[in-house]
This record gives structure tokens, C-alpha cells and sequence, in this order.
């Protein structure tokens, strides 16, 4: 009995003959060159993370005149002083095995610590906090596990935590200040150029601990303050930004100009048939709008380059003017001999600058007339 008996099903046979499907072919993966077959069938084609040897060393065969063998010899390691004798496989060439020291010998670093006298500490490192015997130990072990000051904490006989034991260690700074002839020989010396703040790594470990400790919902408040922070500082600095008085280069050419257009108007007679349009000696309105959102944007910026804000100043009052005018006051500069950009954009040399390029614009508009 089977499932079809318990449901009532009649039993239908399979068709004898069923069509097989079509299994599309896999192509067979083409060995690289300069890959030896057995590396290649081991690694399954893979390639390595990092390449361990350079591409065109593949391909580079030996010279045929070297017999090259791998042999099972010994090797000391100057790096240690047991004379501990090991054995690894080497690369020998003509039957010459390699000499020298261990390869990877030059990695044992070690750390100078500093040595003291009794008379010496007696001098620098004297300290009602600690006794004598508890700074031997710490010097000691600083110099056995290379200031790896965590090792040295969980190997230290009393309770000292890792700042205590930092913050009395660069007390030996004090030893070699003294020693020096002067402060300057062992001013790049790390003790004397990175000075140990104790108070000051408290309280990054324990702002650090608490922001490692704030949940997803702590993140977000956090961040929305952030940004709520920073738009009020932008509309702050806007709002100043506009109610701040222009600029007084601006100020000084508007009341020079205002007062040149003064003198004009009592020099020229009421029944003279030559009308002088406003805009040749009083700048239109668009040119100290122009001016006026030119300071505001420089305002904006907080830091820019001065010469940067005269080609802005000087865009802004000749907006109005044509090209070929603005090549007639380029060209009215040259001829006075004054340079285009100033040598030394000083503040005083770029307000005359551009009262300079406005009186000429001035006077190129009233020969027009």
C-alpha cells in the first residue's frame, strides 16, 4: 500500500521511454601558462589572495648551467641566545648551500630601556606613590615584554593598572634630559617628544567605553542632535552673514562716487542741451546688488584668498559693462603701467585696485556720452 491506495488514486505507469534532458556541456578550464600541472590540479584554479611571486619569474627558466637542489639542513638564529639549532629546507645552488644569518633575524626588535642608578632615582624618580623595588620590577618587565604594557599589568605583583604603570615608566624622561648635554639631542627621543598625559587617557577610555556601550536607539538621538546642531549653525551664520554692514572697500567707492557725481551735476549748467544718464557716474542699483551678494557669498566662506575676492569685486562692478569695455579698462591699466592681478594683494593694494578699474570705467562711460 502506498500513498495512491490511501487516497484513492489510480495508479498510472511511467512512460518507459522519457526524454532526457540536455545538460549543456561544461567546458574544460584551460591550465595558465607558467603553472605546473600538479600545483594547478592541488589549488583547482584559484588564484592566491596576494601573489607570492612576480608573473614574469614564471616564465623565466634557469640558467642551464645551475643544478639547483632543496636540502634538509640546520640554521642558527642570531635572534636568539639559547643557540637553539633548527633545520629547514634550503635552496642550493650548485651544491653551495647559503650563508649568512636567518632571514627573518632582522625582525627581533627590542626596546632600550633606560637604566638608572641608586643615585639617579634617588634624583628624578623619587615618588611617595611607589617604592623602590616596585619600579625595579616595572622597569624590568618593561624591558622582558617590550612595553607591552598589557602583559606587563597582568604580570605585575600588585594591582596597578595600565595607566599607573605607563605614567610611571615616562618618568624616566626625566633621566634622560638630565644625561643630555642639552635639551635639544634628545628631543626627538620618543619618552621626551611624546610626553604621557595620565588624565588625559582616563578620560578617552572612558569616553570611548561609553560610546561603545550606547544602544542603536542612544546612535540615532545622537545623530539627529547632531544635525538639528549644525542646521542652527548654518542659520546662524546666514542670518549674521546679512545683517552684517558691507565690506568698507565697497562703502569707500560708492561715497567716492556718489561724491564725483556731485561735482558733475553743479559743473554742468541747467540749460545744457548734454544729458548725462545716471548710470555713467552713479552706480545702477544691479551693480551694488551684485556687490552685495558677492560680499555675502565671500561671507559664506569664512576663508578665502584675497586675490580670489578681488576677481569676484571686480566681476561684480563690471557685470554691467560689455566685453569691449572691460578690454578697454584692461587695457587702460597697462597703459598706466599697473599689473591686471596685484604682485601683493594686500587689502589696502586691492581697494585701490578697484577704485582704480572703476574710475576708468567711469571715464571710458563719459567719453561715450
Amino acid at each position: 500500500m502506498d500513498a495512491k491506495d490511501i487516497l484513492g488514486i489510480p495508479k498510472t505507469q511511467l512512460p518507459t521511454t522519457q526524454e532526457k534532458k540536455s545538460r549543456p556541456q561544461k567546458e574544460p578550464q584551460r591550465k595558465p601558462d607558467g603553472i605546473s600541472r600538479e600545483v594547478y590540479a592541488l589549488t583547482g584554479g584559484l588564484a592566491p589572495l596576494m601573489p607570492s611571486i612576480d608573473v614574469s619569474q614564471l616564465k623565466k627558466r634557469p640558467p642551464s648551467d645551475e643544478k639547483i637542489t632543496w636540502q634538509w639542513l640546520p640554521f642558527t638564529n642570531s635572534a636568539r641566545k639559547d643557540n637553539l639549532q633548527l633545520y629547514h629546507w634550503v635552496r642550493v645552488v650548485n651544491g653551495v648551500p647559503p650563508t649568512g644569518d636567518y632571514s627573518f633575524a632582522k625582525y627581533n626588535k627590542s626596546v632600550d630601556v633606560v637604566k638608572y642608578t641608586d643615585e639617579e632615582y634617588e634624583k628624578y624618580l623619587t615618588d611617595p606613590m611607589w617604592t623602590k623595588e616596585e619600579t625595579d620590577q616595572l622597569f624590568e618587565l618593561c624591558e622582558r615584554f617590550d612595553l607591552r604594557f598589557i602583559v606587563i599589568a597582568d604580570r605585575f605583583p600588585s594591582s596597578r593598572t595600565v595607566e599607573e604603570l605607563k605614567d610611571r615608566y615616562y618618568v624616566s624622561r626625566a633621566i634622560l634630559i638630565a644625561r643630555a648635554p642639552s635639551p635639544t639631542d634628545v628631543s626627538g627621543h620618543p619618552l621626551v617628544k611624546d610626553p604621557y598625559n595620565v588624565s588625559q587617557e582616563v578620560e578617552r577610555k572612558r569616553a570611548l567605553s561609553m560610546v561603545l556601550s550606547q544602544t542603536k536607539h542612544q546612535e540615532r538621538k545622537d545623530a539627529e542632535v547632531l544635525a538639528e546642531a549644525k542646521r542652527i549653525t548654518d542659520s546662524r551664520m546666514a542670518s549674521r552673514a546679512a545683517e552684517e554692514p558691507e565690506m568698507p572697500v565697497a562703502s569707500h567707492v560708492g561715497s567716492e562716487s556718489a561724491d564725483r557725481a556731485v561735482v558733475l551735476g553743479d559743473t554742468v549748467s541747467p540749460s545744457s542741451n548734454i544729458q548725462l544718464p545716471s548710470a555713467t557716474v552713479v552706480p545702477s542699483t544691479s551693480i551694488i546688488a551684485d556687490s552685495a551678494s558677492t560680499l555675502a557669498s565671500l561671507r559664506m566662506l569664512r576663508v578665502y584668498l584675497r586675490t580670489y575676492a578681488l576677481e569676484q569685486m571686480v566681476q561684480a562692478a563690471s557685470s554691467s559693462a560689455g566685453l569691449r569695455t572691460i578690454k578697454r579698462v584692461e587695457q587702460a591699466l597697462q597703459e598706466l603701467g599697473v599689473n591686471l592681478k596685484p604682485k601683493v594683494p594686500t587689502k589696502a593694494v586691492c581697494a585701490e585696485h578697484l577704485e582704480l578699474r572703476k574710475e576708468i570705467l567711469t571715464l571710458l562711460n563719459l567719453q561715450k556720452q
